[in-house]
């Protein structure tokens, strides 16, 4: 482990302490989601980082802060797909997005985010007619919140299930919107992706 991330973890678990001493509830879930943050970089940690998360959303639920909870959730997920747990990271997402449909305003910029994960998960799951629903929202959410990379990949992503349905038409409506999101994001890997999708669809 090194040195610069052992003295990282050290200093938050000593605000973790600190907290907890106090007896501070919302010191405490903030020093915890902050500590997780840190937990979860290295794979071998993940299992730590969603139990120190666990206990941070746990708190935030408590004080009545149901988006700070929503957050902590989605991260557990995330690590859950790390590890390929994709049931378990759907649950997560899920649950995540719940809160989010409860409570957050349409304005909230984690709000295409906490869309676009289920999204992906329940893609990888074989659930195409509920990944299909879900990406629209994110394309919607991070095209209104001008976020071209994320309009980028949830338009390929729809592209490559029109092609799958044999809707042409819809094929290329979607992939339009997401090459010109894509020459807006100027990102490598997005650049990639649609190069990709672009080869499905035979256009030269």
């Amino acid at each position: 482990m090194p040195l610069e991330f052992k003295l990282r973890l050290n200093a938050a678990e000593v605000l973790v302490a600190a907290a907890r001493a106090r007896g501070d509830k919302l010191a405490l879930a903030n020093a915890l989601k902050d500590l997780g943050n840190i937990e979860r970089r290295p794979p071998s940690m993940r299992e730590t980082a969603n139990e120190t998360y666990a206990e941070a959303a746990a708190l935030y639920r408590q004080l009545e802060m149901p988006l700070e909870a929503a957050w902590t959730m989605r991260h557990i997920g995330i690590n859950h797909e790390y590890a390929e747990r994709l049931t378990e990271a759907e649950k997560y997402y899920d649950q995540s997005l719940a809160l989010f449909r409860k409570h957050a305003s349409d304005s909230d910029d984690n709000y295409a985010n906490t869309v676009r994960y289920p999204a992906v998960i329940k893609n990888r799951l074989g659930k195409r007619e509920e990944s299909t629903t879900l990406w629209e929202e994110a394309v919607r959410r991070y095209d209104d919140m001008g976020q071209p990379l994320g309009v980028a990949e949830g338009a390929a992503w729809l592209t490559v299930f029109a092609l799958e349905n044999g809707d042409q038409a819809l094929a290329h409506e979607w992939f339009g919107k997401a090459e010109s999101a894509a020459r807006a994001a100027n990102d490598p890997g997005t650049d990639k992706f649609i190069a990709e999708v672009r080869a499905r669809m035979d256009i030269k």
